[in-house]
């Protein structure tokens, strides 16, 4: 038989493309199942980050798809978790998202002892995935009876120590390698240094470094053989040194050129002579992705060169991380780095301050973004913390994508940075390893066990014997929250309701209604779904102990503090109060008064807690108790006292939890009884409400009970006073406006108080429903009084 050369080889090389065709099916098909659903990145801005604890602490949330870089309008439900220094659990909250937004906060007071806190935000959503994709933010809480030393912004040299990160995370004998080189303190700040050296066993400098603002660095160098290498630095005075790690035969590593014109990235792949014959005809694929967006090329090392210079447009990338794999034949990952794609263009924003009339300022703005939403701080010049370091930027661009977040980012995308773009890509190369790994993305897909919890589900039974269930139904009301819902009974009397937005401690009424419409008296059985959402990663958070941040020798002492007091003696005081009219006080002789000022807080079982009594909710069945202070046996005063609202004695202690204590204008608190019958001898509440207060509540002869684990209700932010212009230039804030939208025009106006102050801080935070971000501090000053 006559061989035809040429059918041989038209065979062969579509035998080669048909295992590179299926070899690159391969990768992508592992790629799009790893990265097949959706998931959330939070961010969160707070209005400052160092807190007195007597102040509001308020923040403004931000959900994104990760997928898609829009906001997530999907998500509803937001778990935020509270730690103290010790990693001690002290509050939770559940937080409701709307459109891709969400706010939040808490009203601080002495239990907060001076310390750090963290803000730990997540959804059960996250559960689904082996990377932690939770936002965590640090706050400092101040105790203001104590002094307070303000820490200076130096890291801590006595902590310093060196990192190094060689480039793809091996070193190849006998060709240039580029190893990064990082150096922080205890507490992960950034050293800069002007002159390190690299030497070797004789003490030869080989090569020169030095590092950022951020502590980040890098060198290239040659190695030669069965050599040790040793990089030394000096910082304040003090030597520190640090062996290379073990030089490699033979390896692959990657590096890029991304600032090329065109939108062209060009990634040179190298090894040296030895690898050169252990890979010789081998086949390898340069992947670039951040999730399952994917970019792939094969190469070989062909024509004997070590170095394989492979480019692709930037066009095909997406903005933010993005991760570069060397895939071989097996589908095994070789090497691997991490690498900036800047796709995006940043907003551009104008401000303007002008005093206005009565004592305040204005605050303009104009931003080319339309249908966005924004969250604006605003705080004195000499705050002594500026604002939250973190950027929006920072978290959904970067942080999303480390193994170990930086807990600080608004530089890397600072427009006043001259070097963000050097910044970041030193960054990407000192980074020890991916948070994406290769095996986990070939062999473990996510596994949905965790679902995307949306408000709450309520389910019960219905006690009375209905001969056709079908033609009943169950009507769930709230009057406060403006919830009306009816359902249908199953065949066993089960009735559910689903996604019930509803916040925290409301009261809510249930009954039975027949076919022809009508209430039928029934008991009903409620269960309130509360499903475990603790996040899988709260607990490996690793407590590394640090020294104190360095001091610097000011020292605050708050004039309110306690410590301040001093004891006088002959003091008269004058009392020129006038005092307030008691309408009610006919009839409770016998009773305490208390006439409600604008300056109370919190519900109407805050205040009877603030004032000798017991309240909750009891754990069985989630309904309302009040009961004294401190029990009695003999009198039977662990009972629970009669409780009048505008006379009208409440059989139902749940329709209590319908008012808040801004509602009420007068209560009167009679616990032995004195003031009109009380069965047993247990007191006597008697709360009146200020005129034109819905009082349907009390009416109502309804099944009731409260919703507990519901959504935390946002607080109405108001500034804090402070005894001295100095602490509040230090601590104070002059506005928090967390909901400014922008719509076609791109332009806004906040009104505030002016305190004094000439020079402001501004921080803005939002983003667009296209999805671009925005993250800008400016310093302000106002322009002349008109």
């Amino acid at each position: 038989m006559k061989f035809n050369l040429s059918l041989y080889c038209l065979l062969s090389l579509f035998t080669s493309l048909a295992q590179t065709s299926a070899s690159q099916n391969k990768i992508t098909e592992v790629i799009e199942n790893y990265f097949n659903y959706d998931r959330e990145n939070i961010h969160v801005q707070f209005n400052k980050s160092i807190y007195v604890n007597d102040e509001q602490l308020v923040f403004k949330g931000y959900v994104s798809n990760k997928t898609t870089q829009l906001p997530n309008t999907k998500t509803t439900n937001i778990q935020v978790v509270i730690y103290n220094d010790k990693k001690e659990i002290i509050q939770k909250q559940l937080l409701f998202a709307y459109n891709g937004y969400f706010e939040g906060g808490m009203r601080l007071n002495d239990k907060f002892t001076s310390g750090n806190y963290y803000f730990h935000f997540y959804t059960n959503w996250m559960n689904n995935f082996v990377e932690d994709e939770s936002f965590v933010q640090t706050i400092e809480i101040i105790n203001k009876d104590e002094p307070y030393q303000i820490k200076t912004n130096k890291p801590n040299f006595e902590t310093a120590k060196i990192d190094l990160f060689p480039e793809s995370g091996i070193i190849i004998n006998e060709t240039s390698n580029k190893i990064g080189i990082r150096i922080t303190d205890c507490h992960q700040k950034g050293i800069q240094i002007t002159d390190g050296t690299l030497t070797d066993s004789k003490s030869n400098i080989i090569s020169r470094f030095n590092t950022n603002t951020m502590g980040n660095g890098f060198f290239y160098f040659i190695p030669v053989a069965n050599e040790k290498y040793t990089v030394n630095i000096k910082v304040d005075n003090k030597n520190l040194s640090k062996p290379l790690p073990p030089i490699q035969n033979s390896g692959i590593t990657i590096g890029y050129n991304n600032n090329l014109n065109n939108n062209t990235l060009a990634i040179v792949v190298k090894t040296n002579e030895n690898g050169l014959k252990l890979y010789q005809n081998k086949k390898f694929n340069l992947i670039v992705h951040q999730n399952k967006n994917l970019i792939q090329k094969e190469f070989t090392f062909e024509n004997n060169q070590p170095e394989q210079l492979i480019r692709f447009s930037k066009l095909n990338l997406s903005n933010g991380v993005n991760t570069i794999r060397v895939i071989d034949e097996d589908l095994n990952e070789v090497c691997q780095r991490l690498i900036y794609i800047n796709t995006s263009t940043k907003p551009i924003t104008n401000l303007e301050l002008k005093p206005i009339k009565n004592d305040s300022l204005s605050l303009t703005g104009t931003i080319n973004l339309n249908n966005a939403s924004l969250s604006v701080s605003i705080l004195p010049k000499d705050n002594i913390k500026t604002t939250q370091s973190n950027s929006i930027i920072g978290t959904f661009s970067l942080n999303s994508y480390l193994a170990k977040p930086e807990t600080e980012t608004y530089l890397y995308f600072d427009s006043e940075n001259k070097t963000q773009k050097q910044d970041l890509e030193l960054l990407m190369l000192n980074q020890a390893e991916n948070k994406y790994k290769w095996d986990n993305i070939k062999m473990h897909p996510p596994k949905l066990l965790y679902p995307s919890l949306k408000g709450t589900t309520i389910s019960g039974i219905v006690e009375k014997k209905i001969n056709t269930p079908s033609k009943y139904k169950v009507s769930l009301m709230s009057l406060k929250d403006k919830i009306f819902l009816e359902t249908t009974l199953n065949d066993k009397n089960e009735y559910k309701f689903e996604n019930i937005f509803a916040t925290d401690s409301t009261t809510f009424f249930i009954q039975l209604m027949n076919e022809k419409n009508e209430a039928v008296f029934s008991k009903i059985s409620v269960n309130v779904f509360n499903p475990k959402t603790d996040n899988n990663f709260a607990k490996s958070w690793t407590n590394i102990i640090c020294s104190p941040s360095q001091n610097s020798e000011e020292v605050i002492t708050f004039s309110s503090s306690n410590k301040n007091a001093i004891n006088l003696d002959n003091v008269v005081i004058q009392n020129n109060y006038k005092k307030t009219k008691l309408i009610h006080k006919e009839g409770n002789n016998f009773a305490t008064a208390f006439k409600i000022s604008d300056k109370e807080f919190g519900s109407l079982l805050d205040f009877l807690g603030r004032n000798g009594y017991r309240t909750g909710f009891n754990p069985t069945d989630n309904s309302v108790f009040i009961k004294n202070r401190l029990g009695d046996i003999v009198r039977n005063t662990d009972n629970s006292p009669d409780v009048f609202i505008d006379d009208i004695i409440l059989l139902d202690l749940n329709l209590i939890n319908n008012y808040s204590i801004e509602e009420v204008d007068e209560i009167y608190i009679d616990k032995m009884g004195s003031s009109g019958f009380s069965n047993g001898g247990n007191g006597i509440i008697k709360i009146y409400l200020k005129p034109g207060t819905n009082k349907d509540y009390l009416k109502s002869k309804l099944n009731t009970f409260i919703l507990t684990n519901g959504f935390s209700k946002v607080l109405l932010y108001k500034n804090s006073k402070f005894s001295t212009k100095k602490e509040f230039d230090y601590f104070g804030t002059l506005d928090w406006s967390p909901n400014i939208i922008l719509k076609d025009n791109s332009n806004f106006e906040i009104k505030f108080a002016k305190e004094n102050q000439k020079e402001v801080i501004v921080q803005i935070e939002g983003y667009s429903n296209d999805g671009q971000l925005i993250s800008e501090i400016k310093h302000l000053t106002t322009t002349e009084t008109p």
